[in-house]
Parts: structure tokens; C-alpha cells; sequence
């Protein structure tokens, strides 16, 4: 409406009908409020009825117009100029907060804690909160962490009553998100209170502090994880032993209790006390060990079974107790929350090489309850159901520097823990183990391929004893199924998503260590799914192509070859093409191969003549500049002859 104003200041009839419909809606109109702006209908109808009134403009020359508004709505012009400026400072220091949390950027600074305290002008966490997420109980909390953070000594001094305050409103808060969503601290107030607590801690010294946070790390809510991840390069730096001491209180207190509906109170009120009890002398007997007395060993966790993935079965309506299953599909009631104990495994991983010494203890401490919970000693075909996933990923990768760094001695049997699990477990995990292990090698130019190769050997082994490898079917298949295919392809160092490919994972400037590793990738060439080892196995070799590689390319080939020459497999699937590139790499980084002399020559023909055969392109070109280089050195050894 306010757009067609200008045009309709005239006196005739549009303009004047207009006014007089505008006029009586208005008189039917409530007063507008204070608080009314352009989204207020009772504001924009009597602003625009006053500037239809000619009389309300104003000739600032040259013919302009300039509305000149009456006194009490110039006013409220002036009040929500007022307020739009308050929106856009509340916004931008809002923002600046919320940058500044993550402790990334130019916003984390003293500079930016101290304007969030001013504009907290000392309110506290409360109920008043009017969205789910409590935007802005939020806000106080993370600005407690900003001053205990960014802040300097004097804006920490002047505030740190009010900073203490807003901790302890925060940690009142029971999250009911559950452990396993907690991954963050945004909008996780408990974690941000016990992220500022942490730095609280590291300027101030309170041992008061220290313990509190020991005591934080056993909430039952697991929701300070993220804190101790954010916080954990501040607490290394001050006092490394607290981390141990509050990962190790957190693992006392993992535990859960399943309850039937028809139980007694009574039993699960005893297990409550038990397992607080427990805690509590956790608790204690971390202080202690800070405080100079004796060390306390990793908790023991419940000797739980795997729960087994069974077909359905029929049973009997009634009350469900323990005591009325089979003894092999007992109930187990209480439990280990994996899950979250995975945050405090990946905290391990994330810290700086060489700060966390003791990380091998906790491998230790629960390599057995690990591997009993993804089926050890069961049979092969043993499928889990809700295995520990979380865990395995973070304690499988800590469990490969076991393996390579462990004595000669405890190789095999620590190894046993993860080629012994069932076919499906075992491919999961074995995957974890390889990657690291990998990662570890490669990554280290002074490690020795030696236990390794030792490693990927073994591994190798149980991967051809799996049943899907023994019943893979037709080798011209392209088909692969979600178990194994990921674990073949890290034995042959490529990661297999069934979502977005396979590719290698070795980068082309490490590929000159990967030369120790091929022997143990040999077994592999001879079965299983031909297609999708042929596949991972020349994505590996076409990182970085190297001639010296030929004896085991031309092994691979030999072997496919003998499994079948069907276009599957070398058309289709594209392997055939993909030899031919390679073998055009390796020509042209060293041109003797296509000497007739040289010794692999009479494989090579073979190798190209069977591509040819089976209808690649690729090959023909190739062979053709085979002949042309054989021609060529054939004109060189007669010319020398003639010289001669």
C-alpha cells in the first residue's frame, strides 16, 4: 500500500475514494501499541491515510516532497529506529558469541568476551527461555566460558562470581538427549558450563575445581564428554592426570540396568545404589591418586554376551522375566553404554602423538570384554545384533598399534582377538585394524613393512576362509556383497562404499612403500569375487603406476585370465582397459620392457594377445606399439651388425 502512495495524492476520484474506504476501516481499527512496526496492520493503515494527506507533505525544492509525519508518529518512527539498531547490535554480538565459541577465527578474544558480558548485564539461566533449544540461556553459559576463556585477569576478577554462578544453574540441567547425541557443545549447556569450569580450573588452580570435574565426568545424562574433548589440550598442558582420572571415573559409571515393566522396584532401586556407590568410591579414589596417593586400576566392566541375531520365534503371552528364557537367550540386564564410552576412545585418537602415554592401558583393560561383545569363540556364521559399533571403531583403531608395536610374543595371541570373531564381526572390525595399521606405515617412514606385512598376511588369510569368499560365485560378477566387500578391499588398500565407489586410499607420494606389502596381497588374485579384486587391486596399482611392478601385474592377469575371459570382467567392469593404462605407464617409464629381449617379454605378449582376444580396444594400440619398438631395436642390431 505504502508503494502506491505517491501516486495517489491528488484530488480526484481514485485518490479520493481511496481516503474515504481508508478512513472508515481505520475507524475500525484498535489503537496501535508500542511495540507495532510494518508487520502491524493497525500502524501501516494510519500511516498510510496520513500520507495520502497532502497537507502532511512538505516542498523541499526542485519539486521534491518530503513527508513530514505528526508528532506521535514520528515518535514511534524514532522508538523503532530505536529498537531495529538494538536488533542489529543484539544480533551481531549474538554472532560474535556463537563464532567465539568454537575458539576458531578473529571473534575469540578478550575483546569479544567482555562486550558478551556487558550485553549479559548479569542475568542468569532461567526458565524464561521462549524456543526448545533456550537460545538464550545458552547465550549466558557460553559467555561464562568467554570470560573464563578469552577474558583478561581483570574482566575474569570482576565477573568471576557471576561466571560460577551461571556454571552452577547450568549443571542443574539433565539432559535428556542420551549420551550417544551429545558429539558437540552446541546448545549442550551442561557441556559448556563444564567447558568454562574446566578453564576456570586452569587459571585459578582450585582443587575444588579439579574434583568437580572428576565428579562431571560420571553424569548419568553423558553429556560433558564434548567438554573434556574441547578442553582436553588445556588440561595436558596443566595437569594431564586429570583426563586419565575423569576417563576413568566416566568408565565406572557406564553401566545400565534393563527393567522388565513387571519387576520389583525394589531390585532395580539396589542396583541404583550399588552402581552410585561404586562411583562415588571412584570418585575418591581419583582425588586421592591426584593428591599423591595410589593409583586405581581401569573399572571392570559386566561379563555381558553379544546379543545374537535369531530368525522370529512364537512364545507364549505373559509377564517376561530372565528366569523364564533359555539359558542361550538369557536376558542380560545390565549393560555397558559403549557408545558413550567411545567419546572418551576418540579423545585418545584426536590428542597430540606422544601427550597420552598410557592409551595401550585401556586396549588392555578391555581387549577381552571387547571382543567376547562381537563374538568371540562363536561359530562363523554368528551374526550380532547392535554390536558395539561406536567402540570398535575407536578401540580396533587403538588395538592395531597394539599389533605393531606389541612384542613378538604377544603378536599372535592379541591377533587371535580379531581373526577369531565370526565371518560378519571380523569383517567390521579387521577393516579398522587394516586402516589404521595402514595409516600407522605409511605414515611413519621409519617403521619397517615388517610387521605390517605380518599383519595384512594373517588378515589376508581369514579373509579367504570367509564363506563369502569360498561361495563368491561367478568371477565375470560384478556383484559384491555389503559384508565382505569393504575388508577385501582394505586388504587391498582401498575403501569400498556401496554408496560411492571404491577407491584406493594410498596417496601417490607414499606409493613407493607399498612394494613390501604385495606379496601379501598375492593369495587374494586366485578367487573370491574376481571382478571386485581385479578392481581394487588396479586401482591400487594406477595411484602412481611403477614398472617395477610388472612380475606382480602380470601375476594378477595370469590369474584373472585363468578364472575366466569373459567380457564381464574385461569389458564391462573396465579391468581390461585399465591393465592396458597401466601397462602404457610402465612402457613409458621404462621403454627396454618392449625389448624383445627382455625377460617378462614372452608374458607380455601373452598378457596383451588375451586382451585382444577378449575384445579390448586399449590393447590393440598397445600391441601395436609393442611391435613398432621390437621393429625398431630389431633395425638397431642390424645396423650395428653392418657397422661391424
Amino acid at each position: 500500500m505504502l508503494d502506491i502512495v505517491p501516486n495517489c495524492m491528488g484530488d480526484d476520484a481514485i485518490a479520493n475514494r481511496l481516503r474515504e474506504q481508508l478512513g472508515a476501516a481505520i475507524e475500525n481499527l484498535e489503537p496501535y501499541e508500542p511495540y507495532s512496526n510494518w508487520g502491524d496492520a493497525r500502524f501501516i493503515a494510519r500511516c498510510a491515510n496520513n500520507m495520502l494527506q497532502r497537507s502532511n507533505w512538505t516542498d523541499i525544492g526542485e519539486g521534491t516532497l518530503a513527508y513530514q509525519p505528526a508528532a506521535d508518529e514520528a515518535a514511534h518512527f524514532a522508538a523503532m529506529e530505536e529498537k531495529r539498531g538494538e536488533f542489529l547490535r543484539s544480533t551481531e554480538i549474538e554472532a560474535r558469541i556463537s563464532l567465539a565459541m568454537g575458539r576458531e577465527g578473529e571473534h575469540a578474544t578478550a575483546s569479544t568476551a567482555r562486550d558478551a558480558v556487558e550485553y549479559a548485564e548479569g542475568d542468569l539461566p532461567d526458565d524464561s527461555d521462549t524456543d526448545a533449544l533456550k537460545s538464550r540461556s545458552t547465550r549466558l553459559i557460553t559467555t561464562a566460558l568467554l570470560v573464563a576463556r578469552d577474558g583478561d585477569d581483570e574482566l575474569l576478577a570482576t565477573h568471576e562470581k557471576w561466571v560460577r554462578q551461571v556454571i552452577s544453574i547450568a549443571l542443574e540441567e539433565q539432559s535428556d538427549r542420551g549420551g550417544s547425541s551429545q558429539h558437540t557443545l552446541r546448545f549442550n549447556r551442561p557441556a559448556i558450563a563444564t567447558l568454562a569450569l574446566i578453564h576456570l580450573w586452569g587459571r585459578k588452580g582450585s582443587n575444588a575445581d579439579r574434583d568437580t570435574l572428576i565428579r562431571l565426568a560420571t553424569r548419568k545424562d553423558r553429556s560433558v564428554a564434548p567438554a573434556f574433548s574441547a578442553g582436553l589440550a588445556r588440561i595436558l598442558e596443566i595437569e594431564p592426570g586429570l583426563f586419565k582420572a575423569a576417563m576413568r571415573v566416566a568408565f565406572a559409571s557406564m553401566t545400565w540396568r534393563w527393567k522388565s515393566y513387571q519387576e520389583d522396584e525394589a531390585e532395580h532401586a539396589r542396583f541404583e545404589a550399588e552402581r552410585a556407590a561404586a562411583i562415588d568410591a571412584a570418585v575418591s579414589a581419583e582425588v586421592d591418586w591426584l593428591d599423591g596417593g595410589a593409583e586405581s586400576a581401569w573399572p571392570t566392566w559386566p561379563k555381558e554376551r553379544p546379543h545374537l541375531r535369531r530368525g522370529s520365534r512364537i512364545r507364549v503371552p505373559g509377564p517376561v522375566t530372565p528366569a523364564q528364557f533359555d539359558e542361550d537367550e538369557a536376558i542380560e540386564i545390565v549393560h555397558v553404554d559403549s557408545a558413550a564410552a567411545a567419546q572418551w576412545l576418540a579423545m585418545i585418537q584426536a590428542a597430540p602423538k606422544g601427550s597420552i602415554g598410557w592409551r595401550q592401558e585401556v586396549v588392555a583393560a578391555y581387549a577381552d570384554w571387547t571382543a567376547r561383545m562381537n563374538g568371540l569363540g562363536l561359530s562363523v556364521d554368528t551374526e550380532i545384533d547392535r554390536d558395539p559399533h561406536d567402540w570398535n571403531l575407536h578401540h580396533y583403531a587403538l588395538f592395531a598399534e597394539r599389533l605393531l608395536d606389541g612384542t613378538p610374543m604377544s603378536f599372535d595371541p592379541d591377533l587371535k582377538l580379531v581373526t577369531d570373531l565370526p565371518d560378519e564381526p571380523f569383517c567390521e572390525v579387521a577393516q579398522t585394524v587394516m586402516h589404521a595399521a595402514d595409516a600407522l606405515y605409511f605414515n611413519d617412514p621409519q617403521r619397517t613393512a615388517s610387521r605390517p606385512a605380518d599383519l595384512r598376511t594373517k588378515l589376508v588369510e581369514r579373509v579367504i576362509a570367509l564363506k563369502r569368499w569360498e561361495y563368491a560365485g561367478d568371477p565375470a560378477s560384478s556383484r559384491i556383497d555389503m559384508e565382505s566387500g569393504g575388508i577385501i578391499a582394505k586388504m587391498l588398500l582401498n575403501t569400498h562404499d556401496p554408496f560411492n565407489g571404491t577407491y584406493s586410499y594410498l596417496p601417490p607420494l607414499l606409493v613407493d612403500r607399498v612394494d613390501p606389502l604385495l606379496a601379501t596381497m598375492r593369495p587374494l588374485l586366485r578367487g573370491g569375487p574376481t571382478v571386485f579384486v581385479a578392481l581394487c587391486t588396479m586401482k591400487l596399482l594406477l595411484v602412481a603406476p611403477r614398472a617395477r611392478h610388472l612380475d606382480f601385474v602380470l601375476d594378477a592377469v595370469e590369474a584373472w585370465f585363468d578364472r575366466t575371459h569373459a567380457a564381464g570382467l574385461w569389458i564391462t567392469a573396465g579391468i581390461g582397459g585399465r591393465v592396458v593404462r597401466w601397462f602404457g605407464a610402465a612402457f613409458a617409464e621404462q621403454p627396454d620392457l618392449l625389448i624383445p629381449a627382455h625377460p617378462a617379454r614372452g608374458r607380455i605378449d601373452r598378457a596383451l594377445g588375451n586382451l585382444i582376444g577378449v575384445g579390448v580396444a586399449e590393447a590393440h594400440e598397445l600391441e601395436l606399439r609393442v611391435e613398432a619398438a621390437a621393429g625398431d631395436a630389431h633395425a638397431s642390431v642390424a645396423h650395428l651388425d653392418r657397422g661391424s
